[in-house]
C-alpha cells in the first residue's frame, strides 16, 4: 500500500489483529480490518521486531527471521505506558515518535489518531 509515498507493514505479536484488551467496538474493528484488506497491507502475526538494521528491521516469525526494508519504524508495545525504549533512542534516532499507549494508555481510537497525526506529517 502506498499512502503519502509510504508502504506500510504491520507486525503483531499476537496470533491475530485486535485480539487483546477487548471488547473493542465492532464498527471500529470491522473498519480497520477492512481497510487493511482493501489497502493490501502486509500483516505478520505471531511475530516480533527483534533488531534494527541499516536498511530496516528484522522480525522473528514462526517461519524464521525476515528483514523488512523500512525508512521509518513505528513501535507500539504493551498495555501499560512504557516509553523506556523511546527515551533511550531519542538522542540517537532523528525521526522518532512517541505515540499511542507509550505516550498515554487510552483506547484504540486515540492510538489511531496519534498514528494518523504522525503519519500525516512524516
Amino acid at each position: 500500500m502506498k499512502n503519502n509515498g509510504k508502504e506500510v507493514t504491520i507486525v503483531e505479536a499476537q496470533d491475530g489483529l485486535l485480539t487483546l484488551n477487548g471488547p473493542l467496538c465492532f464498527a471500529n474493528t470491522s473498519m480497520l480490518l477492512s481497510l487493511i484488506e482493501e489497502k493490501k497491507i502486509p500483516v505478520y502475526t505471531d511475530s516480533k521486531a527483534i533488531r534494527t538494521t541499516e536498511h530496516g528491521v528484522v522480525i522473528k516469525t514462526l517461519e524464521g527471521e525476515i528483514e523488512l526494508i523500512a525508512d521509518s519504524v513505528v513501535l507500539a508495545v504493551g498495555y501499560d505506558s512504557e516509553n523506556r525504549i523511546y527515551n533511550e533512542l531519542k538522542q540517537e534516532v532523528r525521526d522518532l515518535y512517541l505515540l499511542g499507549d507509550a505516550r498515554k494508555v487510552s483506547n484504540i481510537m486515540y492510538a489511531i489518531w496519534d498514528a494518523f497525526e504522525v503519519a500525516s506529517n512524516i
